[in-house]
């Protein structure tokens, strides 16, 4: 059976209903992660609203539970609409479900399922995030989501009080057309040399479905 994670990135408050909908339709692993979205409009940053909160949501479906959390989304939230959120999916090679069962997954993409997007995950240290999202709009990218977390890196470890510090890390989601995706991560290297020990970390993945992503 082929099994996705289903991602969502909604407005603050759109979280646990996006939840609930995600569980009453068998997914499973559901969690919510609080974060902020850019917004690349003037107005809105001199409003002092270049930031806005926003919810994202991760639950692993089969195939056929994703279509109906895609269309339950669609009618709840009106992502066929600009600015009302978006929700992704990662194809996943296998996973461990509540009571340890392990399932595997047929992870492969064809047909109309082409990849045309990717999700580029960079994390850095907590306050460099801005950086992040400015090196990727200079290669093309329309903005991110960024997230809160929290590094466990033995060299990246503060001291006080003879107690060891995990500092905290920003993790910045971006949503990119397969063809600009190597022009932005190089962009996030030259800015923030990723490349050097302890600076952080990229990765992309592929994307199989969106829904609420426009051009422009």
């Amino acid at each position: 059976m082929k099994y996705v994670l289903v991602c969502s990135v909604l407005d603050f408050g759109a979280g646990s209903k996006a939840l609930a909908l995600a569980r009453n339709l068998w997914a499973v692993g559901e969690t919510v992660f609080l974060g902020k979205g850019t917004v690349k409009e003037k107005w809105l940053a001199f409003l002092g609203a270049s930031k806005t909160r926003k919810e994202i949501l991760v639950a692993i479906a089969a195939k056929g539970g994703e279509e109906k959390i895609y269309q339950a989304f669609l009618a709840k939230f009106g992502l066929d609409k600009p600015n009302r959120g978006i929700v992704f999916s990662i194809p996943l090679k296998q996973f461990y479900c509540i009571g340890g069962k392990k399932s595997k997954s047929k992870a492969t993409t064809n047909g109309v399922e082409t990849v045309a997007y990717e999700a580029i995950f960079v994390i850095v240290n907590k306050g460099l995030s801005e950086e992040v999202v400015e090196a990727a709009e200079s290669a093309g990218s329309t903005g991110g989501t960024i997230i809160h977390g929290r590094g466990s890196g033995t060299q990246e470890k503060a001291v006080l009080f003879n107690i060891e510090i995990e500092p905290e890390k920003d993790i910045v989601l971006i949503i990119s057309k397969c063809e600009k995706t190597d022009a932005i991560t190089e962009a996030i290297e030259t800015r923030l040399g990723i490349s050097d020990p302890g600076a952080g970390i990229v990765f992309v993945l592929d994307v199989s479905r969106t829904l609420g992503l426009f051009e422009g």
